[in-house]
């Protein structure tokens, strides 16, 4: 397995490779992975500049958008659970777990920072469980069916919830907290709509000043409200380059684009492929090989 961006085939796959320095693999649309370090990977950085110690035992929860560059000093072993959003629903169903994955899932595709998890913070017997996952079922099918395995993988992604997930507002920052995610609905309904994503409509929207409600969403997103509406509309343009036989340029009308120019430069900014590229990209066969 490359350090490239794959496809996971199934609701839930396993897998361990030597890592060198460069791209973590990304989970597709609609899939999350939890990265373990097997061995000490040295450090990692995003393109946001964030950068994060991994020795071994560190976890970092990857969502589609997150991009991560590995900056080992020689091959790592490291492994990873990646699983889809159905799945994932499956095992926390009627757990209150439940709502911890929902605040994680609340952040968008990207998780960043969000989904670290220090080597010292992972109790051991999970530690233990998350091995002996990798070690009995690297590369196989049907892991999502396996009568051991499944439970198994309930149990570890039922303790993470509530290790991730951020801590709980305090009573005074719950109406904040509401205002933050009636903003996030309101670019949900909005996405393809532009004109009505501006900072002052979505200030005058909110009886906010533009500055307050700007710093608000960065204190609970940990993301720039710009920053965020710009990822959130480009995702929606990568859902439809993998689900839908669109043109780019329905996809740029479709989505409120000005035009197709405007779309291609924003979309190689951020995933450093055109459109066209991606699409083409994501239709090759996956690299992975199962045993």
């Amino acid at each position: 397995m490359s350090n490239s961006a794959i496809l996971p085939p199934e609701p839930l796959h396993i897998a361990e490779w030597a890592a060198t320095s460069g791209p973590l693999p990304a989970p597709s649309s609609g899939y999350l992975a939890l990265l373990l370090a097997l061995e000490d990977a040295g450090t990692c950085h995003n393109r946001e500049g964030v950068t994060l110690a991994c020795p071994a035992g560190t976890l970092l929860l990857l969502g589609s958008a997150d991009c991560w560059q590995l900056d080992a000093q020689r091959p790592t072993r490291l492994a990873w659970l990646c699983f889809s959003l159905d799945y994932l629903a499956s095992q926390t169903a009627g757990h209150a777990e439940a709502a911890d994955w929902q605040q994680l899932q609340a952040r968008g595709p990207a998780l960043g920072s969000a989904g670290h998890l220090a080597a010292t913070k992972v109790p051991p017997a999970l530690a233990a469980l998350l091995t002996l996952l990798v070690d009995c079922y690297d590369g196989r099918r049907g892991v999502a069916q396996d009568a051991l395995a499944n439970p198994l993988v309930g149990t570890v992604l039922r303790a993470l919830g509530p290790l991730l997930a951020p801590a709980q507002p305090e009573p005074a920052a719950t109406h904040a907290a509401s205002v933050v995610r009636q903003v996030l609905a309101y670019i949900r309904r909005h996405a393809a709509a532009p004109e009505r994503l501006h900072l002052g409509h979505l200030a005058q929207e909110f009886a906010y000043s533009p500055s307050h409600l700007s710093a608000l969403f960065r204190q609970h997103m940990r993301e720039p409200l710009h920053q965020y509406i710009v990822r959130h509309r480009l995702q929606l343009v990568e859902n439809q380059l993998q689900a839908s036989v669109l043109t780019v340029s329905q996809i740029a009308d479709e989505l409120g684009f000005v035009d197709v120019c405007h779309l291609n430069k924003q979309f190689k900014k951020r995933y450093h492929l055109t459109p066209t590229e991606y699409r083409r990209q994501r239709r090759r066969p996956s690299p992975l090989s199962y045993a």
